[in-house]
Order: C-alpha cells, then sequence, then structure tokens
C-alpha cells in the first residue's frame, strides 16, 4: 500500500512534497498577489502535475505558464484552459499543433518577430481559429524577445493586422535581477518593469488592445508584483521552495520538497552513501543538502550515489536506513521522477505521476 501508508516505508528513491507546506507557500504567494491587485498565471515548468495546477487555480490563479508546447497540452488535456506557451512555436509542425489546441484550449502563443508571426498566422488560417498572440520584450535578460518600444509596437501592429491572430499584449522576464540583492534587486526590477509598461502604453497610444502584460518569477515576485499596471505574474517553482531560492534568489520559503532515500553504504564513521546521486537529486545551480544529519562537512553527487562527508564520526545512522535530501533546485530535480507523494504528517496523502516529465517538444 502507498497512499494511507507511511512516507519512510517508500522504495527509493522517492520524491515527496511536504502539502501543509506546499499549502502554505500557495497562501502565501496567492496572498501577496491579492494584496497588489494582480493576476497569478503560474509557471508550471517545475510543477508538472496538473492536479497541482488545480490547487493554484483554486487558490486564485487564472490561468498557468508553460514552456513548452507539448506541456500546454498536458494541462489542456487535464481541463486546464488558459495557457501562456512561453516558448516560441516555431515551424509548421508545432504552429499546427498550436492552431488545433485553440480549439480544445485558450492557449497564447509568444513570437518576437514577424518570421513567428507568419508561422502562426498560416496556421490559424489553415485550421480556421485566431490564435492568442503576445509578443515578448527583452528587459534586460538577453535571451529571446524584442527591443522595448518601437520595435515592440511595429510587431504588435503586425500580429494585429493578421486575421488568424488575437494580439493579447506583452510579456517579458525580468530574469537579469534574480541574483541581485537588496536596493539594486529592487531598483533593476523596478526600471525593468517600467520599461514593459512603457511599451504597453505606447502600444495603447497606437490603438492597439493591450489586455495582458505579463512578468515576473519567484525569484523577482515579490517586488515586480509591486509595480502598479502589470495584470500578471507568472512565478509558480516557489511554492516547492529550494535551496537556490532561498540562497541565491532571496525567496526565503520553506522547502515543501525533499527526497527519501536509502543509506546503502557505511564505509567509514565519517561517511554515509545513499542511494540518490545525480539522477535523483539534480545539482544544477544548487548542491542538495541533507536533511536532519549533524556535523556535514561537504557532499558528493556520482549517477547513483548520494555521498554526505562528515566532520565528526557518526555511529547512529545506519545501512537500511531512510534519510531525506533537501532539493537543491526543483525545475531540474521533478523532471527527474515519474512519481511525486505528497504527504502530510509523514502519512502519503497522494501519489502524483509526473505527467509533464519530457514533454520537450
Amino acid at each position: 500500500m502507498t497512499v494511507g501508508g507511511r512516507a519512510i516505508d517508500l522504495d527509493t528513491p522517492a520524491l515527496l512534497v511536504d502539502l501543509d507546506i506546499l499549502e502554505s507557500n500557495i497562501a502565501r504567494m496567492a496572498g501577496l498577489f491579492k494584496e497588489h491587485g494582480v493576476g497569478w498565471r503560474p509557471h508550471t515548468k517545475a510543477i508538472k502535475i496538473p492536479a497541482i495546477a488545480y490547487k493554484l487555480l483554486a487558490a486564485g490563479a487564472h490561468g498557468v505558464t508553460v514552456a513548452k508546447l507539448s506541456e500546454a497540452e498536458i494541462m489542456a488535456a487535464a481541463g486546464i484552459t488558459d495557457i501562456l506557451i512561453t516558448g516560441p512555436v516555431v515551424g509548421a509542425r508545432k504552429a499546427a499543433r498550436l492552431a488545433n489546441l485553440s480549439k480544445q484550449a485558450r492557449p497564447i502563443g509568444v513570437v518576437d518577430c514577424v518570421e513567428h508571426v507568419d508561422m502562426l498566422d498560416a496556421a490559424g488560417q489553415e485550421y480556421g481559429v485566431q490564435i492568442r498572440t503576445v509578443v515578448e520584450v527583452d528587459l534586460g535578460m538577453h535571451r529571446c524577445g524584442t527591443q522595448p518600444g518601437e520595435p515592440t509596437v511595429s510587431l504588435a501592429k503586425e500580429i494585429n493586422s493578421r486575421k488568424s491572430l488575437k494580439f493579447e499584449g506583452l510579456m517579458a522576464w525580468e530574469g537579469h535581477a534574480l541574483r541581485l540583492k537588496g536596493d539594486e534587486k529592487r531598483s533593476t526590477v523596478e526600471q525593468a518593469v517600467t520599461t514593459l509598461l512603457d511599451t504597453a502604453r505606447q502600444c495603447r497610444d497606437a490603438d492597439l488592445p493591450v489586455t495582458i502584460i505579463s512578468c515576473g518569477g519567484t525569484g523577482t515576485y515579490p517586488l515586480s508584483a509591486a509595480v502598479h499596471g502589470i495584470t500578471e505574474i507568472e512565478a509558480g517553482g516557489g511554492i516547492y521552495g529550494d535551496l537556490v531560492y532561498r540562497e541565491s534568489f532571496g525567496i526565503d520559503h520553506p522547502m515543501a520538497m525533499s527526497v527519501l532515500a536509502t543509506v546503502i553504504s557505511r564505509p567509514d564513521p565519517k561517511r554515509i552513501v545513499t542511494d540518490s546521486g545525480f539522477k535523483s537529486l539534480s545539482t544544477q545551480n544548487a548542491m542538495p543538502r541533507p536533511k536532519g544529519i549533524k556535523d556535514v562537512a561537504g557532499v558528493r553527487m556520482s549517477a547513483e550515489h548520494g555521498t554526505m562527508d562528515l566532520e565528526a564520526p557518526n555511529a547512529d545512522v545506519k545501512v537500511g536506513d531512510k534519510v531525506e535530501w533537501h532539493v537543491g533546485y526543483t525545475d531540474a530535480t521533478v523532471v527527474l521522477h515519474e512519481t511525486m507523494y505528497g504527504v502530510r504528517g509523514g502519512i502519503v496523502e497522494v501519489e502524483w505521476p509526473v505527467v509533464g516529465r519530457g514533454k520537450l517538444q
């Protein structure tokens, strides 16, 4: 028995989420957005599970954000309809999928050049739909996106002229501010978001119907949500919390996620080896950290082994014992698992397939 059984009895490695902490983090984020009067469209690139997305909708979110078209298809298949796809949908095959998805849900495609517009418009014409579209604006991250001001307005006009596209507005990501601290981070976020709002104003001055102004991730959301005029924030991963968000991005959410592991070797009193290596605990951006183990001098991750080097001998932890690891970066860890176990008070309350895993196209 899994559901109703003790989490400690799960076979390992096992991806766990503490439901009390998860729900507290959801309420915390939803409360801040409500306080600032801004909508919430949480990014599900780390969430991957429609059932959790529904928890966010119940808390006040009006839609979801995804990175890839295949993730949008997963959410739509679960009945979630208002979906922003942040990765440009490029190529005739993908454009056809987006057009057909528009018959089942209300996805929003993102563009930053005329080539994108041409592809989506052609697919819309072929399949008889009008595809919702926003322009991505580069605020300083220098990844995708048009330049603020006139280049964005020009592309928005092009979208608005196409019968098979519906211009909805703008989106951006002030990710260049993530690792900044204090006043520097605040001013950088405010400057970036103000630039986005100025560009939206220029679009409206050109009689373009801007209904969406979307930005913000977990690492910036308390600052970006406070800038008046933004219609929605995309932060999502903060519902889990992790070491990257806490220690690199300054977001002190309690950590809901962990990986349960089994101690498979004690070859030395100052070494503990578990069965969870980097194939179940990502080392991207931050190393995982043992939970509840004292005097840890350092950790090492190989493919199947997670090794703790201790400052002092430890005879309490024995081969066969179960231990937990705090997740370094949830975005990169959830995708390694087929199942997530929702735990409350040490008991498995729910078992969720990670249905968005591997959806890269």
